[in-house]
């Protein structure tokens, strides 16, 4: 009758198995990579930064942990099932499918199998079959532990706490019993909000081939998101899809630079952003939001650079398109000009680069005289002069007013 080893005394091919695993690591981890891309469908969709770094980093986790059971003579233990769990909450929070998940862990298993067991001969068949028992072990724990995380993760996203949250952030923008409803959901309001409506760029990986967009589209806000709540804790509502929407941040005890922490967010989602923000107690949020969205729409218009911008930053563009007679008869004021494109981008140049021609030549690559030339025409079909003073001023609130409106069709 053969004495039991223990896992660590485990020999295969002259040398012990977890010797082999730690020594060929780098390698086995890439063995792993490929054939799960060319054996699951669901990860050649997936970001190649997300296959070399999440991906790629619980692989390597994995392997370790196998190692050491073996090497050690043990199970898997709490915080090398916790490892395995954080990362199946991740796909969860991503949409990413369980069975994907579940399969990608047994192909990594046979990897681990083929590696540790190369060299072995016919001397070998006890230790061989021990490994092969190990190993299923091991499939079994770890889908044991995806499973639960992964589920877990669903039911939060379904379960009481985010219903509340949803629920106080539509009572809050929506207007309703806002006091009741936090404390039916066991949640203590913020003296103040800070209301963001935000714009996000698209992330490069939403447009890359053979990318899944909805999967990218979900990482960009999870990380974007999780920025957030980084800095500011679990107080943070927020509605958003892929273009971006609407975020609540608490600011009693908060950072207070916030323009840092916007872009601290944009970087962890990979994206730009462009953000209208104000601070507003709960019950002055439904207004607040409302305003922020116009400035968002503003900024937009403008074409204004990425970054957090308050109603201050753009006072005279937000109160020139505003809705109203005025505001039609100013963006009438140029539709001479829809017959000539070349006219109204050689304008919009202008004011943009502050009545510099020179500049504006550079910029539309034409010769100043052009410019001096174009600015004539406008003036014979609008009858407003873009070279005297009075005809500017006019000519920028036509401008605004005329972007508004374009928007609003």
């Amino acid at each position: 009758m053969t004495e039991h080893k223990g896992g660590g005394e485990l020999t295969l091919g002259g040398q012990r198995v977890h010797e082999r695993l730690t020594r060929e690591e780098p390698e086995l981890i890439a063995r792993v990579l490929r054939r799960i891309q060319a054996e699951v469908a669901d990860y050649r969709r997936l970001p190649v930064e997300e296959l070399t770094g999440d991906i790629a980093g619980i692989t390597r986790q994995a392997v370790r942990a196998f190692a050491r059971s073996l090497r050690e003579d043990r199970e898997l233990n709490a915080a090398e099932l916790r490892e395995v769990g954080a990362s199946a909450v991740r796909r969860a929070e991503e949409g990413f499918p369980l069975e994907a998940v579940l399969t990608a862990y047994h192909v990594g298993a046979r990897e681990i199998f083929a590696v540790g067991s190369a060299s072995s001969g016919r001397a070998d068949v006890a230790d061989l079959l021990e490994v092969a028992d190990r190993v299923l072990a091991f499939v079994g724990t770890v889908t044991g532990a995806v499973t639960r995380g992964y589920l877990e993760e669903l039911r939060t996203k379904v379960g009481q706490e985010h219903t509340a949250r949803r629920t106080l952030l539509s009572v809050l923008v929506d207007g309703g019993p806002v006091d009741v409803v936090a404390r039916s959901a066991g949640i203590t309001l913020p003296a103040q909000y800070l209301v963001l409506s935000v714009e996000l760029g698209p992330h490069a990986d939403e447009a890359s081939p053979g990318v899944d967009a909805e999967i990218a589209v979900r990482r960009k806000l999870r990380r974007f998101l999780a920025a957030f709540e980084h800095a500011c804790g679990d107080g943070v509502l927020a509605s958003l899809d892929g273009p971006g929407g609407l975020v609540l941040l608490p600011v009693a005890g908060r950072p207070s630079d916030w323009h840092a922490v916007l872009d601290a967010a944009g970087r962890a989602a990979g994206v730009t952003v462009l953000a209208a923000a104000d601070t507003a107690a709960p019950a002055e949020v439904r207004e607040v939001a409302a305003q922020t969205g116009e400035v968002l729409d503003v900024l937009r218009w403008f074409g204004r650079d990425p970054g957090l911008y308050r109603l201050d930053d753009v006072l005279v563009e937000y109160q020139l398109t505003r809705p109203g007679a005025a505001r039609d008869r100013l963006a009438a004021a140029l539709g001479p000009l829809d017959a000539h494109p070349e006219l109204v981008e050689t304008l919009k140049t202008y004011l943009a680069l502050d009545t510099n021609r020179r500049r504006t030549a550079a910029r539309l690559h034409v010769h100043p005289n052009t410019v001096d030339y174009r600015l004539r025409r406008v003036r014979d079909l609008t009858g407003i002069d873009p070279l005297h003073p009075a005809g500017l001023a006019r000519l920028t609130a036509a401008s605004a007013a005329r972007r508004a409106t374009l928007a609003r069709r």
